[in-house]
């Protein structure tokens, strides 16, 4: 591993993404507790994780011009702050419209631990840098999705599932402590003061932008819709214990934390990279199909095709979120806002829908990311072919 400067601010973005991630998926073995809790279906749950990536990404739009405003920092402990009440509240709801609620104000928290993930190493590295940053970033962002759905499925077995968001509550403020004490501004002096809607036009009529934009709404709509949806076929139609689910649910994660450290490879030109992310997608969500025509579904043909796709997307988030941000160093709030904010909407959206499809087999999951699949195919193509005109080897 080359030395890379300011590590250490990477390690405390990397706790702060956590917060949010851990929010995401730390009740996932908890789903069908938590549904008999409060009396309802178990696909009804999955409203929990719509409603929390709706509020997460549309906040996002929101942070990202304040902080090439006023600062990262300022809105980082904004934020931290309203998650705090989304933690308190979620801990003490009675019914799932509560519960739907509060995860809302999470993630309407959390929103700038996602702009921020984009916006900072932008503020500190550009180039080749930039691609090795964002491939760190991501690999340490994995952990969390790995460790949050065992000490879930811990709590939840021992304490209840109410004990997940008391975990949270105490996660986030130790951050935000830390965040409060160590973190320095990183936005740049002399950066010009945009205002939100002049910024947007900008970025949104970039042609290659809107197209690694749709690319990584696309990648990450398809970890959602498995995310949302494998709890309800592992625990409610495969009948597992919520710790089988919770180990069965982190086993496709480090396939991206694989992907991620691929991407970041020294001897690959991006295009090549990119190929690699874009085929993978694509094959995982045909492999993921395939066997919900037949109606066949067990914890292998799940977890393989998940663990395809996860490796697909844990390249494409580093390399193409590289690709958008890196044209535009004095946007990188709003830049990463629209990165962040829309991927997180596009996935909260089809994570909804995906509740209101059959949830006994595994062929509407299938059929959303062959979907994602396609559109990032599609939206590479041009790409692809622009910079072989250009002649562009990263």
């Amino acid at each position: 591993m080359r030395k890379l400067e300011n590590f250490h601010l990477l390690v405390m973005l990397i706790l702060l993404v956590a917060v949010g991630q851990m929010a995401q998926t730390i009740y996932v073995p908890s789903i069908a507790d938590m549904a008999r809790d409060l009396g309802v279906r178990s696909g009804a749950v999955q409203g929990v994780m719509a409603a929390y990536l709706l509020t997460y990404g549309g906040s996002q739009l929101i942070y990202g011009p304040i902080s090439d405003r006023v600062g990262r920092r300022p809105v980082i402990l904004l934020g931290m702050g309203i998650f705090i009440a989304g933690a308190l509240w979620a801990l003490l709801s009675t019914n799932l419209d509560m519960l739907i609620m509060a995860s809302a104000l999470q993630g309407m928290g959390t929103g700038v631990a996602g702009v921020m993930a984009r916006t900072m190493p932008r503020d500190l590295y550009e180039g080749p840098s930039l691609r090795y940053a964002n491939s760190l970033l991501n690999m340490g962002i994995l952990v969390s999705p790995l460790l949050a759905p065992v000490i879930g499925g811990m709590l939840d077995s021992v304490l209840g599932w109410r004990a997940c968001y008391g975990f949270l509550l105490l996660l986030c403020v130790c951050v935000m402590f830390s965040m409060y004490r160590f973190l320095p501004e990183t936005r740049p002096a002399n950066a010009p003061r945009k205002n939100m809607l002049a910024s947007y036009k900008m970025l949104l009529t970039n042609g290659s932008f809107g197209c690694y934009l749709i690319m990584l709404v696309g990648g990450l709509a398809g970890v959602a819709v498995f995310e949302a949806c494998s709890g309800v076929l592992m625990g409610g139609v495969l009948e597992l214990s919520g710790i089988v689910v919770s180990i069965l649910f982190i086993l496709p994660i480090p396939a991206a934390f694989f992907g991620a450290w691929y991407a970041g490879r020294q001897g690959k030109s991006f295009s090549t990279l990119m190929w690699h992310s874009v085929i993978s997608c694509l094959v995982a969500g045909f492999m993921m199909w395939i066997p919900g025509w037949f109606g066949i579904m067990n914890i292998w043909t799940l977890v393989v095709p998940a663990a395809l796709f996860f490796f697909g997307a844990g390249m494409l988030f580093p390399l193409a979120t590289t690709g958008a941000m890196e044209p535009f160093p004095f946007l990188a709030g709003a830049a990463g806002a629209l990165v962040g904010g829309l991927q997180n909407v596009g996935s909260g959206a089809m994570a909804w829908f995906s509740a209101l499809l059959p949830q006994t087999g595994q062929f509407s999951l299938g059929m959303l990311m062959t979907a994602m699949g396609v559109m990032i195919l599609l939206c590479w193509l041009p790409l692809a072919h622009k910079m072989q005109q250009q002649g562009h080897m990263a």
